[in-house]
């Protein structure tokens, strides 16, 4: 398990090194910017299913929510199905405050995509801690 996660964490530092964070924008409110047909450009529309950006969402809401799990387990003796709900919430709440924190800025925007992401990878730390019982 250990193995695993260790080859998880690899492929996010070199994620972040290599990709960076591709949901925060520069604060550029005075400049318009125009699509191809001369349209105001809305980033909604430039958010797509399959990005780099949700691999990330993913991963990191699978990683918060098994690291939590690993504190609430080894370190405060809870029993795995008791902290299950507290490190899924702590997970999905980093990920909420993220998409909140994103929506502040003058091009951002709260991402439902980028939630269903972090729900997916909440999902499958679930499967994998409760699997390990």
């Amino acid at each position: 398990m250990i193995k695993y996660l260790s080859l998880i964490f690899l492929f996010l530092k070199v994620d972040l090194v290599y990709c960076g964070d591709h949901d925060s924008y520069e604060d550029a409110s005075s400049m318009v910017v125009l699509d191809e047909n001369n349209a105001r450009y809305d980033p909604k529309n430039t958010d797509k299913w399959i990005a780099v950006d949700k691999l990330q969402h993913f991963s990191y809401s699978c990683l918060i929510s098994l690291g939590c799990q690993y504190v609430l387990v080894n370190k405060i003796n809870k029993s795995e199905t008791s902290s299950l709900p507290l490190s899924s919430g702590l997970s999905f709440g980093a990920g909420l405050l993220k998409e909140l924190n994103d929506n502040k800025g003058a091009k951002g925007y709260f991402s439902i995509k980028d939630m269903v992401a972090n729900a997916a990878g909440i999902i499958v730390a679930a499967i994998i801690i409760l699997h390990g019982e």
